[in-house]
């Protein structure tokens, strides 16, 4: 079955109901972000896990061979490339990261954190 039919609403409900597509996953606001999600590069490898939120950035709490050390990283919201529940896809690899800049935090209001 050609891939563009599942375009259609109507379709890919039977479609789904018939067993022939997985349901949906529902993509989320950044302001639906939660802390404890986890964070990939573009190549599903691991990043480390949310831990609040600082005005248009997620602060991400940095994995570095198994374990979440203090390091932090400051990502803008424009670095995420999706957002489904549980886990935050980056539209960029893992090794530019370091070059970013995020490990220092943006120059914001003290009042601009928030903590969910």
């Amino acid at each position: 079955m050609p891939d563009w039919w599942a375009h259609s609403d109507a379709l890919r409900d039977l479609l789904v109901e018939l067993g022939r597509l997985p349901p949906p996953q529902r993509k989320f606001d950044f302001e639906e972000i939660q802390p404890g999600w986890l964070v990939y590069d573009n190549r599903f490898e691991p990043i480390g896990r949310i831990c609040g939120q600082l005005d248009r950035y997620i602060v991400v709490q940095r994995l570095f061979h198994g374990f979440y050390i203090w390091l932090r990283l400051y990502i803008p919201e424009d670095a995420i490339g999706h957002a489904r529940e549980g886990s935050v896809r980056l539209n960029i690899p893992r090794a530019w990261i370091g070059a970013m800049g995020w490990n220092r935090p943006p120059r914001l209001p003290p009042a601009a954190w928030r903590d969910h």
